[in-house]
Protein backbone atom coordinates (compact mmCIF):
# COMPACT_ATOMS: atom_id res chain seq x y z
CA UNK A 1 0.00 0.00 0.00
CA UNK A 2 1.54 3.25 -0.82
CA UNK A 3 -1.06 5.50 1.00
CA UNK A 4 -1.70 6.60 4.70
CA UNK A 5 -5.04 5.30 4.86
CA UNK A 6 -7.66 2.82 3.24
CA UNK A 7 -10.60 3.74 1.33
CA UNK A 8 -14.56 2.85 2.17
CA UNK A 9 -15.91 0.33 -0.37
CA UNK A 10 -12.78 -1.01 -1.33
CA UNK A 11 -11.18 -4.31 -0.89
CA UNK A 12 -8.10 -4.98 0.81
CA UNK A 13 -6.24 -8.32 1.43
CA UNK A 14 -3.77 -8.51 4.24
CA UNK A 15 -1.27 -11.15 4.73
CA UNK A 16 1.05 -12.30 7.99
CA UNK A 17 3.81 -14.41 7.38
CA UNK A 18 5.28 -16.31 10.23
CA UNK A 19 8.21 -18.96 11.30
CA UNK A 20 8.08 -21.30 14.41
CA UNK A 21 11.24 -21.08 15.91
CA UNK A 22 12.99 -23.88 13.79
CA UNK A 23 11.99 -23.82 10.64
CA UNK A 24 8.66 -24.04 10.01
CA UNK A 25 7.07 -21.14 7.94
CA UNK A 26 3.66 -20.30 7.11
CA UNK A 27 0.87 -17.29 6.39
CA UNK A 28 -2.76 -16.22 6.89
CA UNK A 29 -4.62 -14.08 4.49
CA UNK A 30 -7.94 -12.42 4.93
CA UNK A 31 -9.72 -10.02 2.66
CA UNK A 32 -11.73 -7.02 4.36
CA UNK A 33 -13.93 -4.22 2.79
CA UNK A 34 -13.54 -0.93 4.24
CA UNK A 35 -16.59 0.91 5.82
CA UNK A 36 -17.88 3.14 3.51
CA UNK A 37 -19.37 6.42 5.90
CA UNK A 38 -22.81 7.86 4.88
CA UNK A 39 -23.71 9.10 1.60
CA UNK A 40 -26.38 11.86 0.67
CA UNK A 41 -27.87 14.18 2.86
CA UNK A 42 -28.11 18.19 3.39
CA UNK A 43 -28.87 20.60 6.27
CA UNK A 44 -30.26 23.71 6.85
CA UNK A 45 -30.52 26.24 9.59
CA UNK A 46 -33.82 28.26 10.27
CA UNK A 47 -34.13 31.40 10.78
CA UNK A 48 -30.96 32.22 9.08
CA UNK A 49 -30.75 35.40 12.25
CA UNK A 50 -30.83 35.77 15.70
CA UNK A 51 -29.73 36.98 18.63
CA UNK A 52 -26.95 35.49 20.84
CA UNK A 53 -27.72 32.80 23.21
CA UNK A 54 -31.82 33.27 22.17
CA UNK A 55 -32.98 29.55 21.83
CA UNK A 56 -34.86 30.31 18.34
CA UNK A 57 -32.79 28.22 15.76
CA UNK A 58 -33.83 24.86 14.43
CA UNK A 59 -31.01 22.48 12.79
CA UNK A 60 -32.90 20.08 10.72
CA UNK A 61 -30.67 17.39 8.59
CA UNK A 62 -32.06 15.16 6.09
CA UNK A 63 -31.29 12.27 3.55
CA UNK A 64 -28.33 10.71 4.98
CA UNK A 65 -28.27 6.65 4.19
CA UNK A 66 -25.83 4.16 5.42
CA UNK A 67 -26.42 0.25 5.96
CA UNK A 68 -24.83 0.62 9.25
CA UNK A 69 -27.42 2.11 11.31
CA UNK A 70 -28.23 4.08 13.40
CA UNK A 71 -26.30 7.19 12.37
CA UNK A 72 -25.21 9.62 14.59
CA UNK A 73 -25.03 13.71 14.18
CA UNK A 74 -22.90 15.85 15.66
CA UNK A 75 -23.36 19.55 15.13
CA UNK A 76 -20.76 21.91 15.00
CA UNK A 77 -20.53 25.77 14.40
CA UNK A 78 -17.17 27.68 13.03
CA UNK A 79 -15.92 30.66 15.39
CA UNK A 80 -12.20 31.80 15.29
CA UNK A 81 -10.93 29.31 12.62
CA UNK A 82 -12.00 26.53 15.48
CA UNK A 83 -14.97 24.11 15.60
CA UNK A 84 -16.86 24.40 18.62
CA UNK A 85 -19.46 21.34 18.86
CA UNK A 86 -23.01 21.57 19.61
CA UNK A 87 -23.10 18.03 20.93
CA UNK A 88 -24.14 14.93 19.34
CA UNK A 89 -26.89 12.13 19.39
CA UNK A 90 -28.74 10.31 17.18
CA UNK A 91 -31.49 12.87 16.29
CA UNK A 92 -30.96 14.68 12.47
CA UNK A 93 -33.03 17.36 14.19
CA UNK A 94 -31.98 19.83 16.99
CA UNK A 95 -34.90 22.16 18.18
CA UNK A 96 -34.24 25.63 20.57
CA UNK A 97 -30.36 25.93 19.36
CA UNK A 98 -28.46 28.85 20.67
CA UNK A 99 -25.25 30.13 19.33
CA UNK A 100 -22.86 33.00 20.98
CA UNK A 101 -22.43 36.11 18.75
CA UNK A 102 -20.71 36.08 15.43
CA UNK A 103 -17.74 38.05 14.85
CA UNK A 104 -17.53 41.92 13.38
CA UNK A 105 -14.67 41.12 10.98
CA UNK A 106 -17.00 38.06 9.48
CA UNK A 107 -20.10 39.95 9.37
CA UNK A 108 -21.31 37.87 12.32
CA UNK A 109 -21.74 35.02 10.64
CA UNK A 110 -21.40 31.45 11.83
CA UNK A 111 -20.97 28.35 9.86
CA UNK A 112 -22.44 25.41 10.55
CA UNK A 113 -21.66 21.62 10.04
CA UNK A 114 -22.81 18.35 10.98
CA UNK A 115 -20.37 15.29 11.37
CA UNK A 116 -22.30 12.58 10.15
CA UNK A 117 -21.20 8.79 11.70
CA UNK A 118 -22.71 5.52 11.15
CA UNK A 119 -22.51 2.79 14.38
CA UNK A 120 -19.02 1.33 12.76
CA UNK A 121 -17.26 4.89 12.85
CA UNK A 122 -16.99 6.00 9.38
CA UNK A 123 -18.18 10.00 8.67
CA UNK A 124 -18.37 12.44 7.14
CA UNK A 125 -18.48 16.47 7.49
CA UNK A 126 -21.22 18.27 5.99
CA UNK A 127 -21.65 22.46 6.05
CA UNK A 128 -24.83 23.46 6.28
CA UNK A 129 -26.54 24.66 2.66
CA UNK A 130 -25.92 28.70 3.97
CA UNK A 131 -24.35 30.39 7.19
CA UNK A 132 -26.52 31.95 9.92
CA UNK A 133 -25.83 35.28 11.22
CA UNK A 134 -25.65 36.28 15.01
CA UNK A 135 -25.90 39.90 16.52
CA UNK A 136 -27.34 41.81 19.12
CA UNK A 137 -30.33 44.13 18.40
CA UNK A 138 -30.58 42.53 14.89
CA UNK A 139 -34.36 43.58 15.10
Amino acid sequence: MLTCFLVGGRKYEFTLFGRIDGGTEGKASREVTINEPPTGGSCIAQPDKGEPLDPSFELNCKGFTDDEKPLQYEFLYLKEEKNETLGSGLDALRKEVTFPSGLKKKDYKLELFVKVSDSLGASKMVRFNSSIKVIHGWR
